[in-house]
This record gives C-alpha cells, sequence and structure tokens, in this order.
C-alpha cells in the first residue's frame, strides 16, 4: 500500500462515500484514503452521510439483523461532495532497544506457562480481602435487616469475578519475580519494584451508543438535528492498564477480544512487568542518584555561601577596627591640640579633676580604644574570632 505522502487527494460524492462505507468497515477504509476512522466520520457527517455505528460489523458477521439507514437527499447548505486529502502518516512506533528486547524474550520464557484458574481458590491476599469484605458487609446487612426488607449488597457478578481471578494470578506471578503487591494511595491494586509503583486498572470497557429520545424526551427539548441521546453501555470486555507506562516502548493496554480473551495474554502482560523491572530499578538508581547530586549540590551552595558571609563579615569586621584606629588618631590630634593650647594653665579644677588629670584620662582611654596597641597578632585574632553568624543585620 502506498505511503500517505504519495497518495493523490481523491473527490467522492455522498452517493459514492455512502456506497463505501456500508461496503467496507470504516477503519479499513480510512487507512486506504490516508486518514483516521475518526477523520472519515467528520467527513460523512459534513455531507450528511450516514454510516455504520459501532458493532454494526460485528453484528453482522454474527448472522444478526441490521439496519442500514437510506441516504437522505441532500439538504440547502449541505455540501454534495468532499475532496480527501491524506494526512501525514503518523510516526513510527519507537523501537524497542535490543536489551529490552531480549529481556522480553526471556520472560516470555518464564511466563509460558501462566494460567489463569476457572475457580479461584487461593486468591491472592489482596483479592482475598476484598472477597471477606463483601461477605462481611452482606452477613452485617442480613443481620440487621432482617425481615425489615433492608438493602443487602449483591454477590460478585460473573464479571467480578472474572477480575478477581486475573489479578489475583497477575500478582501471584509478579510478587515470584521480585515485584510486591499493595494498594496505591488511590485504593487501587498496584505493584512494586525498587520503590516504582505501578497502578493495575482492570475494569469492563464501555462504549457510546446513540439511543433514539423516548416521547418524554422530545417533549422536554428535541433537536431535529439530533433526535437522539448518547449513552454508555458496557461491551462485557475487560481492559486492563498500566499506569504511569512501564517504559516508553512497551505495551500498557490490554483488553479482551473476539479470540483472544486476556486470560490468554496473561502471560504476555506479566512477561511485559518481568522484562521491565531491570528497567525500573535503574530508573530508580538513577533518581537516588539524581537526588544524591541535588543534595550534593544544595550542601556546595550552602557551604559557599556560607563562606562568602563568613568573608563579608570578617571584612566588616577589620573595616570596623581601621575605622577606630582613625577615629582614635583623630581624637589624638584633637587632644593635642587642645593641650598645647591649655599648655599654661593646667591646674584648672573641673569636677574634682584639672585640665592636666582630664588630658591624661583622655590619653588612658584613647589607648584602651586603639586597636593598633594590640599589634597585628592582636587583630587579627579578633578577625578570626568573627564567624558567619557574627553579624545578623535585618
Amino acid at each position: 500500500m502506498p505511503d500517505a505522502e504519495t497518495r493523490k487527494s481523491v473527490t467522492l460524492s455522498r452517493e459514492e462515500l455512502y456506497a463505501l462505507v456500508w461496503a467496507t468497515p470504516m477503519s479499513r477504509l480510512a487507512i486506504q484514503y490516508g486518514l483516521s476512522g475518526n477523520g472519515l466520520a467528520k467527513i460523512c457527517r459534513r455531507l450528511d452521510v450516514p454510516y455504520p455505528p459501532r458493532g454494526y460489523w460485528a453484528r453482522k458477521e454474527a448472522g444478526k439483523k441490521v439496519a442500514q439507514p437510506a441516504l437522505l437527499a441532500i439538504r440547502p447548505g449541505t455540501r454534495a461532495q468532499a475532496t480527501i486529502a491524506p494526512s501525514l502518516p503518523a510516526p513510527p512506533p519507537p523501537q524497542i532497544p535490543l536489551e529490552l528486547e531480549e529481556g522480553l524474550a526471556a520472560a516470555r520464557r518464564l511466563t509460558a506457562s501462566l494460567r489463569v484458574p476457572a475457580k479461584l481458590h487461593h486468591p491472592h491476599q489482596i483479592v482475598a480481602g476484598w472477597i471477606e469484605e463483601r461477605q462481611r458487609e452482606r452477613e452485617q446487612a442480613r443481620r440487621y435487616s432482617w425481615g425489615r426488607g433492608g438493602y443487602v449488597p449483591p454477590d460478585f457478578t460473573a464479571m467480578e469475578r472474572r477480575r478477581h481471578r486475573l489479578l489475583s494470578t497477575l500478582l501471584i506471578a509478579l510478587e515470584k519475580h521480585g515485584y510486591a503487591a499493595k494498594i496505591d494511595e488511590r485504593g487501587r491494586p498496584a505493584v512494586e519494584i525498587a520503590k516504582q509503583v505501578a497502578a493495575l486498572i482492570l475494569k469492563e470497557k464501555y462504549r457510546q451508543v446513540r439511543q433514539p429520545l423516548t416521547e418524554e424526551e422530545k417533549k422536554r427539548a428535541f433537536n431535529p438535528k439530533r433526535p437522539w441521546r448518547q449513552e454508555m453501555q458496557p461491551t462485557g470486555f475487560l481492559q486492563l492498564s498500566v499506569e504511569p507506562r512501564l517504559h516508553p516502548s512497551l505495551r500498557q493496554s490490554w483488553i479482551d477480544t473476539a479470540d483472544q480473551p486476556l486470560e490468554a495474554q496473561l502471560p504476555e502482560i506479566a512477561a511485559v512487568f518481568i522484562a521491565a523491572a531491570p528497567m525500573l530499578q535503574e530508573r530508580r538508581r538513577q533518581q537516588e542518584e539524581n537526588e544524591r547530586r541535588r543534595h550534593e549540590e544544595e550542601r556546595r551552595r550552602y557551604e559557599e555561601r556560607q563562606r562568602q558571609q563568613l568573608e563579608r563579615n570578617r571584612l566588616r569586621g577589620f573595616l570596623e577596627l581601621a575605622s577606630r584606629w582613625k577615629e582614635v588618631e583623630t581624637a589624638r590630634l584633637f587632644l593635642d591640640a587642645l593641650a598645647k593650647r591649655e599648655a599654661g594653665d593646667l591646674g584648672e579644677v573641673l569636677d574634682d579633676q584639672t585640665l592636666g588629670e582630664w588630658i591624661a584620662w583622655a590619653r588612658e582611654r584613647l589607648t584602651e580604644h586603639d586597636p593598633l596597641e594590640a599589634g597585628a597578632a592582636g587583630v587579627f585574632r579578633a578577625i578570626a574570632s568573627i564567624d558567619q553568624w557574627t553579624y545578623r543585620d535585618v
């Protein structure tokens, strides 16, 4: 089949498009024109061309009765034809690394004999907890509502029991290969290895179905362009998804198919987890290494900030000593000028001291205040006693 880039645009009339969509499933037909199924469906809606609903081909192949609505006459404002221009091809799926491919092959050999029992005799403790809790709720409801017709929780449905068997088998198999089963913070069953947690979401697949409006619904709100309502209906198929993805190259979701239910796919599902285990362990190692480096970098930055603060504080202390020394020198010059001016009359008494005694007092105080008196060793001893916490300016 040629690539979408080499296909040419095709113009189809409403009648041609109608005939095509009712002759070939939309998904296959869309590929022929280089489109997605949704893209082709949009073109049909634009031209007011009815197309098969979801499940139409499966019912037809099963021999069930199906209906094909007629193509109505074109309405004013509706285009009579459309030109289909192929979109670019989707990017190819990521290549599986050789190491992972080899690991997956080895894991498939380990899980080839994995089987889901038809009846659950020895469930995993998580599944057993769910079963015991439901039994306890039913017994309590019967005990307290006896004779009063109260609500009793229903027993598990066949779908729920099947879900229990699948999960129990998978959890037991994965625990044998290093995983630990648990319930995550959102109450979902999960498995963990190397502190990497993957939730197992196993639930029934639903689909949207158009249902015709009832007479009562038509009275309340009726749109002639939309004489139907969307309704979610169960498909009877189970789907298992892993959250988050184990590896970009590994599958993340599996669903029942007509020829391969999840029970048949479980060996492959378990193999994916087993093959991913070394990758998850390596991911955890890298996370721990990144965390160690981050802490180391934070510690280094903290120590650098402390070192810079220490340098600033010690310089500040040195400048303060220099400022004191300059103040003392200025004060000595002032004192010498005073003494020289009053040299002939130092006997005057002020507050029980003569001027000469006051001058001597001032010289003694200045000597005590002069940092130079301690010498270089004394000055730098004072500087060395300063640390990064000495000055706590706000």
